[in-house]
């Protein structure tokens, strides 16, 4: 789609499944830390990981378009893949 990311946070977020909605999609896959952006001086996020993903799944129905949240999946020799997540209680 000829649209790039502002990383708006998770108010773009939105905004691109408005937009993939009108192209017709139904549902929208939206990843880990969607469209966010980082303090230039501190280097802290302005947003949080999944802060983009929670709006999507509360707006999805006011919206018409079904969220697919894409889980970080990391692969260890011992487990196969699992989400970060998981991986991080382990270690």
């Amino acid at each position: 789609l000829p649209y790039s990311m502002h990383m708006a946070g998770p108010r773009e977020a939105i905004q691109h499944m408005m937009i993939r909605k009108n192209y017709g999609c139904t549902h929208f896959i939206i990843g880990r830390d969607m469209a966010g952006s980082k303090s230039s001086v501190t280097g802290d996020d302005f947003y949080g990981a999944y802060e983009a993903q929670d709006l999507a799944k509360e707006m999805s129905e006011r919206l018409g378009v079904k969220t697919v949240p894409n889980l970080n999946l990391v692969y260890s020799e011992e487990s196969g893949y699992v989400t970060a997540d998981e991986a991080d209680e382990k270690n």
